[in-house]
């Protein structure tokens, strides 16, 4: 089995565009979305219909539960409130409902794999800290021991880790090893911030045990002009450039 793992979209309909498209060209399975579908840039509409169209299993993430009305924005910076608040007004009722309707991770997407947005034990968790990585595989043994890998977002940083606190390379292909559980992040296709501004996504081939870290260039400035138009704060825009 091969799956694509997408997540962190953000409302970049050119950073999906390119990555379903050169997804398209590697053949796989089925496609799984770690959420944040919507918020910073200014095709949600599209993002959630594209993304719910092709995902065979989709979580939320915090920005998809703001713009849902599930959760407030006072933690959110500035920034991210106002797009929040602009996604709200722009999306149809039907693409609100679809957000909202998302599943809360982690999910058994099955053959062992687990999504989550933010972390297993909490879905709104950064997993950036040494502690936050052992509670992770802590919680992956207490709660969720037929998971070998558990795949998460949010940070919209590139990371494969194993249990053993190995980390392992995010620039193309790794190879898993069966007998250890492993945290993957595949980055973010929407607002990368790990100094790269390509759109990232990941290949699972399952019978292989390799994941493969893709990036993937597109149109930024497409994408900035359309947020600057839209009234968005312009630092989303100049952001993109810089891939942080």
């Amino acid at each position: 089995m091969r799956c694509a793992i997408i997540s962190d979209i953000h409302s970049n309909r050119e950073a999906l565009e390119a990555v379903l498209l050169t997804i398209g060209k590697l053949r796989v399975d089925k496609i799984l979305c770690l959420g944040d579908v919507v918020g910073y840039n200014a095709d949600p509409g599209f993002c959630v219909a594209k993304t719910l169209s092709v995902s065979a299993s989709a979580v939320r993430g915090n920005h998809d539960k703001a713009v849902a009305g599930l959760m407030n924005v006072e933690y959110f910076n500035s920034h991210a409130a106002e797009a929040v608040s602009w996604t709200r007004r722009t999306l149809d009722p039907e693409s609100i409902a679809a957000v909202k309707n998302l599943a809360p991770g982690p999910i058994d997407a099955g053959e062992g794999i687990l999504l989550c947005h933010g972390s297993p034990q909490e879905e709104d968790l950064y997993l950036v800290s040494e502690e936050s990585v052992r509670d992770a595989f802590a919680r992956l043994r207490d709660f969720h021991a037929g998971a070998r890998i558990c795949f998460f977002g949010h940070t919209h940083m590139p990371l494969a880790i194993d249990n053993q606190m190995n980390l392992l390379n995010t620039e193309g292909a790794v190879f898993l090893e069966k007998d250890r559980v492993h945290l993957i992040n595949p980055g973010s296709v929407g607002q990368p911030r790990d100094n790269n501004p390509d759109a990232a996504f990941g290949i699972l081939d399952d019978d292989d045990r390799i994941f493969t870290f893709y990036r993937v260039p597109y149109a930024v400035k497409e994408t900035q002009q359309k947020i600057l138009r839209a009234g968005l704060p312009p630092v989303l825009a100049h952001r993109l450039t810089l891939g942080r």
